[in-house]
């Protein structure tokens, strides 16, 4: 009896050792999980505050009445325009080159380069589309990544050399036949200025440009802000999480056509609301719908920008 009582001892503390290091097991893998889990939290936390940050520095060029990389860049334009006149020009030159609409362009294209602040705009929104492009923003986190592709999209399409061009092609030259060529251009660089700066501003849509621009940054930031604020586990949940898979464009279109499509302000604008669309049951349903009716109104720009640019190409080939 007594031999059997000390086996019975010696099996309950092998089980009691083997339990006790499988609960130390257990809380080491868990702790370690856990760890993984709040670093992973919080590189994605640190990359999406970088992303705001980057979108408030874009937000202050924007914030003026006559934005300063579209009057800079209307300048560096006029400035282009004057190295085609040659030596000695005179007020019919200025004409002639005014009713050569491709030469134009070309000179839109070259003040552009020549335009730091636009470039610098443009870069900053690559910049915040390059950050979005993080292996840390995955699943529906995608929808910060789309969103910046749309923005960049919309910087390059509204502060774009053709922007300038079609404008270009409607500024009047001065009146006054013995005017002074240097008088000429002047009046051609404040008339440039001005009406850039109007367009930027009209709201013929009911939105402007200068709109859509500020919306889509502020969306941004609200979706990163609502991502950050949000407990570890339901961070990287939703960063596990697959979305609804939606081709960019579907049916039997040859590739070139697809590829467009693909690149199309319209369909990137799409792809935001598909996944803004995927997290409707992960936000508060105020917070929803603020971001719904924040970024709906893009949708016009993004149509009239690609109406703008086939006018353009039309032109162009003319």
């Amino acid at each position: 009896m007594s031999m059997y009582n000390q086996v019975t001892a010696g099996d309950i503390a092998l089980i009691l050792a083997f339990l006790i290091a499988l609960i130390a097991f257990w809380w080491n893998l868990w702790q370690y999980h856990r760890d993984q889990l709040q670093q992973r939290a919080a590189q994605t936390r640190e990359e999406l505050q970088t992303i705001v940050g980057d979108c408030n520095r874009f937000l202050r060029p924007l914030g003026q009445e006559s934005p300063y990389p579209i009057l800079h860049t209307a300048a560096a334009i006029t400035k282009e325009f004057c190295t085609r006149l040659g030596p000695s020009p005179q007020g019919e030159d200025v004409q002639v080159l005014l009713n050569n609409e491709k030469l134009l362009l070309s000179i839109c294209v070259e003040g552009w380069i020549g335009s730091s602040q636009v470039r610098h705009m443009v870069d900053l929104a690559e910049e915040v589309e390059h950050k979005a492009s993080s292996h840390n923003l995955q699943g529906k986190l995608l929808l910060i990544c789309h969103a910046t592709f749309l923005l960049a999209g919309l910087v390059a399409k509204v502060c774009s050399p053709e922007t300038f061009y079609k404008v270009l092609c409607e500024v009047k030259p001065h009146s006054k036949t013995n005017a002074k060529v240097e008088d000429i251009l002047n009046a051609i660089t404040v008339d440039l200025q001005q009406r850039i700066c109007d367009r930027f501003d009209d709201k013929d849509e009911g939105i402007s440009d200068k709109d859509a621009i500020q919306r889509s940054l502020y969306f941004i930031q609200t979706v990163a802000g609502m991502f950050i604020n949000l407990e570890d586990g339901d961070l990287m949940r939703l960063a596990k999480e697959r979305w609804k898979f939606r081709p960019f464009y579907s049916g039997p279109a040859p590739i070139q056509e697809k590829i467009e499509q693909a690149s199309s302000l319209p369909v990137r604008f799409k792809q935001v609301m598909c996944r803004l669309d995927d997290l409707k049951g992960d936000f508060d349903p105020s917070d929803y719908t603020d971001l719904l009716n924040l970024i709906e109104p893009v949708g016009k720009v993004c149509i009239k920008c690609e109406t703008s640019s086939k006018y353009v190409e039309s032109a162009s080939r003319k």
